[in-house]
């Protein structure tokens, strides 16, 4: 168990890395600002500056990092920005579903892949229409979450359960019929970043909240549940009170809530294959 100096430096060291190598071109920070903007104003603003940010991180996205390539790289690159010139303008928007999607497109673009693999019909437009008119239906409900903190407010099962299975259902429906834990989680966070956590497959198994089996010789990783959600926010939430004292410093040092800085140090940790960074140093022996 880290001593709460140690807590603090490991959070520190994190966030700087996680800036060098992924911060520069991260949707999540716009994502958080449309987000509460939609929440006070039933609308958020796009800028000149926010949509150069969001072209410059589709410009930057290594799509080969997920075996895409050549044509079908192409294809999805294309409709996806297509997509934003189309539907993200400069002023006043109202459609939640496109204030997400560069956030949500980049942070589970696996499950993305597989849409445009599997359903040549894939209309990445009506599947982020679909998601705002869902969102905003559900806009009260999120809202009644938007100001609440993990570490100090009570965790409630059923109504977590309930919200995530909402979520998740309605990504069932408009992708492809499997569960979708991971997006799911994504949205919970960014309504309510100091209260619902972020955590990936990967993290999932390093922390012993899931596990992998092998069927016929190929491994089969377990899928997080609303049950399993919330014995993460159980867990986490219990091991941050040991470092309350420091929680608040570090959320106002870095502008993040202590739930995104956390899921920032178990994503360098169990996520990254720190070995793909070295080229991005530029250091090369000829």
């Amino acid at each position: 168990m880290l001593e709460r100096h140690e807590f603090k430096r490991w959070i520190e060291a994190s966030h700087a890395m996680f800036e060098i190598f992924e911060g520069r071109y991260d949707a999540y920070p716009l994502a958080k600002k449309w987000v509460q903007e939609w929440f006070s104003f039933g609308n958020f603003v796009v800028e000149e500056d926010h949509l150069n940010r969001t072209f410059a991180l589709i410009e930057n996205f290594d799509y080969e990092v997920y075996d895409v390539k050549g044509e079908f790289k192409e294809k999805i690159d294309g409709m996806f920005r297509n997509f934003l010139r189309d539907n993200l303008c400069i002023g006043r928007n109202e459609d939640i579903g496109f204030a997400v999607s560069p956030y949500l497109f980049t942070w589970n673009f696996r499950r993305f892949k597989e849409y445009f693999k599997k359903r040549p019909d894939f209309n990445i437009e009506q599947y982020f229409r679909n998601l705002g008119d869902f969102l905003k239906n559900l806009k009260n409900e999120l809202e009644s979450f938007r100001n609440r903190r993990l570490i100090f407010d009570q965790l409630r099962r059923k109504e977590i359960e309930e919200i995530f299975d909402q979520v998740n259902n309605k990504l069932k429906e408009i992708g492809m019929g499997y569960n979708e834990p991971v997006g799911t989680i994504k949205l919970l966070h960014i309504f309510a970043p100091c209260y619902f956590p972020l955590i990936d497959g990967d993290i999932a198994e390093t922390v012993g909240l899931i596990h992998s089996h092998f069927v016929r010789g190929r491994r089969r990783r377990e899928s997080l549940t609303s049950d399993s959600y919330f014995k993460w926010m159980s867990a986490l939430k219990v091991w941050l009170q040991r470092y309350s004292d420091v929680v608040e410093k570090l959320e106002n040092e870095h502008n993040f809530s202590i739930l995104k800085l956390v899921d920032e140090g178990l994503y360098m940790m169990s996520t990254v294959k720190q070995r793909a960074r070295v080229a991005e140093l530029g250091l090369k022996v000829d």
